[in-house]
């Protein structure tokens, strides 16, 4: 844990913000890393900036809620040292009492690299590192029809759970647990032929079929779950007379008639884009789902003190949305009736793991992954043997490792 501190943390790059989170100068949200803190702010000249949330008199925290405005700058409250925007000292109290030479070294507050993508603010302690396009890799160019800047955080749910969060980023890292794990999805989901793609910088995506049936399954006619998806977009099941292999393209058509009947541009997508899971690994702890309609967006962040805990976030982004016809999918997670105006920002919601509240599979993969962590401790535990099934998890730990070995 301590080593991952020093030869990953603090050299890659890290998602800290949404710009819309802080649209005005002085606004600010703190993003916590581990035992880390940065403040991310917009300055006067409208740049958006991170600091190390410390104080270099003492060392004291310069703020300790989650956000806010101050645009006036940051004001240690341990002996109210004032820093302006650009973390520039403005005030020392009681200067005179300083020897000149106490006061000769940098006393700005500690800035870190920030870049942006599509409204993602990120943030990279290592000065040297790539800019954030390069490690993007090839997700910028396949993410230009979703328009994810003009999305908003409609859900952010929080929980700590109970293992690494390597063991999280692993299991979601593949589909061949669901058969196991998600029996309830599989009417509607092909977990065994998913496509994967591995790129440079640990970057990975796999693409799955929804509206598919899965090859584990023999059900005779559509299933519960194909006729659920299917009258999502106004198809009536009862009146289908094509074969259920025929649904997902059904419905890809369907949402192409509903999108050019409401006014949408969905040219610009492959017809699997409109049915499909493109499921994207971002390292070394984002995985990201787009769809037309939104993005979920799974965060694996390492618990400040004990590495058997990690931080865990479920984002729900979409654009947003008034109009009645177009509610979310049900693959988005959103409760009945949820707000999807975006008019007002999403709060975390913070949730204990033990009485759910993340939605079913979520919940299943909770208890899961504490019995991994248990497992792989154990001195019967030889190693991970990986499928091809696997592949994004052994791409994942090669590049994990290059970090580790300071190989990078």
């Amino acid at each position: 844990m301590e080593k991952e501190r020093t030869h990953l943390w603090a050299k890659v790059w890290n998602w800290a913000a949404r710009e819309e989170d802080i649209p005005d100068a002085g606004d600010y949200v703190v993003f916590e890393l581990g035992r880390e803190s940065f403040i991310i702010t917009r300055d006067d000249d409208d740049r958006i900036r991170a600091y190390f949330n410390v104080c270099p008199h003492r060392g004291n925290r310069l703020v300790s809620d989650e956000g806010g405005s101050r645009p006036g700058g940051f004001t240690c409250p341990f002996h109210n040292w004032r820093f302006d925007l650009d973390g520039k000292i403005d005030h020392v109290t009681d200067r005179e009492t300083f020897r000149p030479e106490a006061l000769c070294r940098d006393m700005d507050l500690t800035e870190v690299r920030c870049e942006s993508w599509e409204g993602f603010v990120f943030i990279n302690m290592d000065k040297n590192a790539k800019p954030l396009i390069e490690h993007l890799g090839p997700l910028p160019a396949h993410a230009v029809p979703y328009r994810l800047k003009d999305m908003r955080i409609m859900r952010r749910v929080r929980a700590v759970w109970e293992s690494n969060w390597k063991v999280g980023v692993d299991g979601f890292n593949e589909a061949y647990h669901v058969h196991a794990i998600h029996p309830q999805i599989l009417p509607v989901f092909n977990d065994y032929h998913a496509q994967v793609d591995l790129y440079p910088n640990g970057m990975s995506r796999m693409v799955t079929k929804f509206a598919y049936e899965s090859p584990r399954m023999d059900v005779d006619g559509l299933n519960p779950g194909l006729r659920a998806t299917m009258k999502e977009v106004g198809i009536d099941p009862d009146s289908f007379e094509g074969p259920k292999d025929t649904v997902r393209p059904a419905v890809q058509a369907a949402k192409r008639e509903r999108a050019d009947r409401l006014g949408l541009d969905y040219s610009g997508f492959l017809d699997n884009q409109l049915t499909d899971d493109w499921n994207y690994d971002i390292f070394p702890n984002i995985q990201v789902g787009i769809h037309p309609e939104g993005v979920s967006m799974l965060y694996f962040r390492p618990h400040a003190t004990d590495p058997r805990k990690f931080v865990f976030d479920v984002i729900v982004m979409m654009h947003p949305q008034e109009n009645p016809e177009i509610l979310p999918p049900a693959y988005m997670g959103l409760p009945e009736g949820w707000d999807i105006s975006g008019k007002e920002p999403a709060e975390v919601q913070y949730i204990d793991w033990r009485e759910g509240g993340l939605g079913e599979v979520f919940d299943q993969d909770s208890s899961l992954f504490a019995e991994v962590q248990r497992g792989i401790e154990s001195l019967g535990f030889r190693g991970s043997i990986l499928s091809e099934q696997e592949q994004r998890i052994g791409h994942f730990h090669a590049e994990l490792d290059r970090y580790m070995n300071a190989a990078r």
